[in-house]
């Protein structure tokens, strides 16, 4: 299944991932061996053992080898060339991957028991939309993990983050002064467990759909 991107900033998205894609799990092993690996394999703890997982932004799939047999996990990315890198990885469970935005998710209503999202609202162009589709696609039961940076509560770092945002975002596509949290609430989504990984910028983040 493709899903082209409707609007000029998903297509420029698209293109730019497009471009990085052969070169971005180099840049990003720095950050991998850091923390990130060891971040990623915390999210294991908070999804189901088993059932049908709905993986956003999927990239060049770092995630895929911390799932299990007994998982279906569907992957999307707006970035074909992400997903191409992303076949490449292996897992033990069974993984279907789709070039698709988060904003515009092509699934029926309430089909996954869980999501997951690894630093992909700094990139999204209309974060509340695209945690909204998500929202509307898990079960009424269903609960969501991200992991994910925004901006600092320290107020001084956050006015830095806040001056320098546009730079970053033009240049390399992720705005860092998003304020994730309050999104994913503004989305209809309760805050279960919010866990600060580095400062308050890197954070893991448990949800589940409010009742409607």
């Amino acid at each position: 299944m493709v899903q082209e991107p409707t609007n000029k900033k998903q297509n420029l998205d698209k293109k730019r991932y497009n471009r990085l894609a052969p070169f971005y799990d180099q840049f990003e092993n720095p950050m991998e061996l850091f923390n990130y690996s060891r971040w990623r394999a915390k999210l294991r703890q908070y999804i189901p053992s088993k059932g049908t997982i709905l993986e956003v932004g999927v990239g060049t799939g770092k995630n895929l080898p911390f799932y299990n047999k007994h998982q279906k996990i569907v992957a999307v990315d707006v970035s074909e060339k992400m997903l191409q890198r992303a076949k490449n990885k292996k897992s033990r469970a069974d993984i279907n991957l789709i070039q698709m935005d988060v904003e515009e998710l092509g699934f029926p209503d309430e089909v996954f028991d869980a999501a997951i999202s690894t630093y992909v609202f700094c990139s999204v162009e209309d974060p509340i939309r695209g945690l909204s589709e998500i929202k509307r696609v898990l079960k009424e039961d269903g609960v969501v993990v991200f992991l994910e940076h925004m901006r600092s509560e320290i107020e001084l770092m956050g006015r830095v983050m806040d001056v320098v945002n546009s730079i970053v975002a033009k240049n390399f596509g992720p705005n860092i002064n998003r304020r994730t949290v309050r999104n994913i609430q503004s989305a209809g989504f309760n805050i279960l467990k919010e866990e600060y990984l580095l400062s308050t910028v890197f954070r893991l983040i448990v949800a589940k759909p409010k009742e409607d």
